[in-house]
């Protein structure tokens, strides 16, 4: 199926091809040669103009002749030490060669030679630095001995003008120097003087001296206060059993013990921190009560309970429990009264410590003070030292050394060299060029118009019953197209089918029988996709009637080659009967009213009420009726005949409806609330991959192709090979051709 062709006989665009690159190579170019093809004149046009204006230069521009000389800048300028930091830049000597001062001087000299005093006009001239140390003036005129006398007298007051430059400089930075050296070292004495009293009013001969000891009393204060409150810490959280233990009791004053554990029996006594250990009561009378509870239980294994003995050894013992309690009862309040001291000692620290910190802080301010003036001092030293560094290099430098001198003047061909002709033509035609592209897309950008069915849907947001494809108008001698003068199997016809199938089959097709066609602005192929839709109607066996509803500027009639005369105006102005106005035509099962003769009231004539009784009237004796209205940005008529109708079709020409006014109509269709159906996109390039009857219908589903030299129309032994869709006028481009029938009445048929 890849060579199929289409409805003309031509290969179908695009088929045989992935659709990746249908849509994203030949889309994408597609659009800029159709934006060429629109505005090849505006491109021819600026093209031209600036092809003659570059011509009109190269011929107009006299010849140019070029002239150089060469300077040398002395390399043992620059190694004298300190006196190089004044020396000019290249950029800065560049800038001086061309000088209106050292330019002027230059003109004066000129003047004074006898031979120059007719030069023509002041020559191009130019500056630019070459390898190394070396440096090009060259200088363009139209005379060349004019341009060879400029360079060399370029050339040579340069460097007059850099020598007296260069002696002013000299003495200028010398004086400046030695006013800086006075200056620094006037600086220099005060910020000695200033630092000498600092040290005198602070009592300090370094920076080493300032808070060393105020810092090191800082550490040892915030020491001791943190060895207290640990000390305090553990005092409260000590038991009176371990303190005992540790000889609390027998030895006041004494800290708890760290690091080890007390000997005792018992499983609770804990480990503190601190403190010497001594000798305890508290030790010896557990020991006693440990030896009497060992020999009461050896004794009662040969004594009785009552013996003398073990009365004594009984109380005894409950004496030695007795001291105990009384030795735990000092340890607690040794404990407690530990606390209280710690306690008092821990509340002097805090504001000890701030006093001494800011004590340090204070001789912190100090110490950055005596630094900040030694930095300043050392500052202006240094700097006084440099100063004098560069005035002594200065004194060594002779002012009447060159810095500059002339290596070649006036060097150069009596050829011209220039201007570059052929440049001059095509830079003023890739102007022109360049400028109509520019113009071209800034056309393009602010063009509203929409090509893609897709982006014409999204911008209207109304649904699309059908694409129909345009048609070229010059393969179109009839003027007028009609469904009967083609071949059924076009793909304008099945186009046509596809909106009839999409309108009857849809969910209220059954209740769509009178219907309006109209369009945004005229030119969109509206009339004849009204009459072409009523004729494929009629086709499908159903008893239709087409009407001009246009009173203004109606012209169906002449697609079936009647006279307007005897139609809608008369019948609702009273002076015909509806079966008067009604006429037969060629096309089977449809029927015509005319627009008739053109009334000076059209909206008041539509507006009237034998309007609404002519469509009830034509309900009952039609299967569908098809109405074809104004254009709604132009005319108001279309709205005093919406309301009686069951639906609105709205046709938008692709590619040349402004959306603009398209979306305006849509809108006013939905402020108005009349039954707006969908849309109709007339005029789709059946090259547009988008375009689903190029590639599909008739690339894929029809086998057979249609041979080059099978004619397009059916009747009267035409052979065209391509058709034209006029719309409302024999200019109009884009039209919607439907399948063929024969003439005469027939029984209605319903399309299912």
């Amino acid at each position: 199926m890849k060579g199929s062709y289409g409805s003309y006989g031509s290969s179908v665009p695009g088929y045989g091809t992935s659709l990746v690159d249908r849509i994203n190579l030949y889309l994408h170019f597609r659009r800029y040669f159709k934006l060429l093809r629109e505005r090849w004149l505006l491109l021819l046009i600026f093209t031209s103009i600036g092809l003659g204006i570059g011509v009109w230069m190269a011929v107009t521009k006299p010849d140019q002749y070029q002239s150089t000389a060469t300077i040398a800048r002395a390399s043992k300028m620059q190694l004298q030490t300190g006196f190089e930091e004044t020396g000019a830049t290249v950029e800065t000597l560049l800038a001086l060669m061309t000088t209106e001062t050292v330019i002027q001087r230059v003109l004066e000299k000129l003047q004074q030679t006898k031979d120059l005093t007719n030069a023509l006009v002041k020559p191009d001239i130019s500056a630019k630095q070459g390898r190394g140390n070396m440096f090009y003036l060259v200088v363009n005129s139209t005379n060349y001995g004019y341009a060879k006398d400029f360079v060399t007298a370029w050339a040579s007051e340069f460097v007059d003008f850099q020598k007296q430059q260069r002696r002013g400089m000299v003495s200028t930075t010398r004086a400046q120097v030695e006013q800086q050296i006075l200056t620094y070292e006037r600086s220099l004495e005060q910020k000695q003087q200033a630092l000498d009293d600092f040290r005198r009013k602070q009592n300090i001969t370094s920076v080493q001296d300032a808070g060393v000891a105020a810092q090191a009393r800082l550490d040892r204060t915030q020491a001791e206060y943190a060895n207290l409150q640990a000390e305090l810490e553990l005092y409260e959280n000590a038991k009176a059993e371990t303190l005992a233990n540790q000889g609390l009791g027998s030895q006041p004053g004494k800290g708890p013990r760290t690091g080890s554990r007390a000997s005792t029996d018992d499983s609770d006594d804990e480990t503190v921190a601190t403190g010497a250990v001594g000798s305890s009561r508290y030790a010896e009378i557990r020991k006693g009560i440990r030896n009497i509870e060992n020999e009461l239980a050896d004794k009662l294994t040969q004594l009785k309970e009552k013996h003398p003995y073990i009365i004594r050894l009984r109380e005894s013992l409950t004496r030695l429990r007795d001291d105990l309690k009384f030795e735990l009862q000092l340890v607690e309040e040794a404990r407690l009264g530990q606390i209280e001291a710690l306690k008092t000692r821990i509340r002097g620290y805090p504001k000890l410590i701030e006093d001494i910190r800011g004590e340090v802080f204070e001789l912190a301010d100090t110490r950055n003070q005596l630094l900040r003036l030694e930095s300043e001092a050392k500052s202006v030293e240094e700097n006084l030292t440099a100063l004098k560094r560069q005035l002594d290099a200065m004194g060594r430098v002779s002012t009447d050394d060159e810095e500059f001198m002339v290596v070649q003047a006036g060097v150069g061909s009596a050829a011209p060299v220039g201007p570059d002709r052929p440049k001059l033509v095509f830079s003023g035609a890739g102007a022109g060029l360049a400028l109509a592209i520019a113009i071209m897309f800034l056309l393009h950008r602010l063009d509203d118009r929409l090509e893609n069915p897709e982006d014409i849907e999204a911008k209207l947001e109304e649904p699309i019953l059908g694409q129909l494809p345009e048609v070229d108008k010059r393969h179109n001698t009839e003027g007028y197209l009609l469904l009967t003068r083609m071949k059924p199997h076009t793909m304008f016809a099945e186009a046509l089918r596809g909106v009839r199938s999409a309108l009857l089959l849809g969910p209220d097709g059954a209740s769509k029988r009178m219907l309006a066609v109209t369009s945004a602005v005229p030119g969109d192929g509206k009339t004849t996709f009204t009459t072409n839709f009523a004729a494929t109607l009629a086709a499908a066996g159903n008893r239709t009637l087409l009407i001009d509803a246009d009173l203004r500027r109606g012209n169906i009639h002449n697609y079936f080659e009647q006279p307007s005369e005897g139609g809608l105006t008369e019948v609702l102005e009273g002076r015909m009967k509806v079966d008067e106005a009604i006429h037969e035509t060629q096309v089977q099962n449809l029927w015509l009213m005319r627009a008739g003769e053109r009334p000076s009231n059209p909206s008041e004539l539509l507006l009237g009420s034998r309007t609404k009784e002519l469509i009830e009237e034509l309900r009952g004796r039609f299967d569908y009726v098809v109405f074809d209205c104004p254009p709604l940005t132009a005319i108001d008529d279309t709205f005093s005949i919406a309301a009686y109708l069951d639906g609105l079709l709205f046709v938008v020409r692709a590619g040349r409806t402004s959306i603009r006014f398209a979306r305006l109509a849509v809108n006013t269709i939905r402020q108005r609330g009349a039954p707006l159906v969908g849309l109709v996109v007339n005029g789709v390039p059946i090259d547009n991959p988008y375009y689903y009857y190029t590639t599909y219908y008739y690339a894929s589903y029809y086998h057979k192709p249609l041979a080059p030299t099978d004619a397009v129309y059916a009747d009267r032994g035409r052979s065209v090979q391509t058709i034209t869709a006029p719309a409302e006028t024999r200019e109009a481009v884009v039209v919607a051709p439907v399948e063929s029938g024969s003439s005469g009445p027939s029984s209605p048929k319903k399309d299912s």
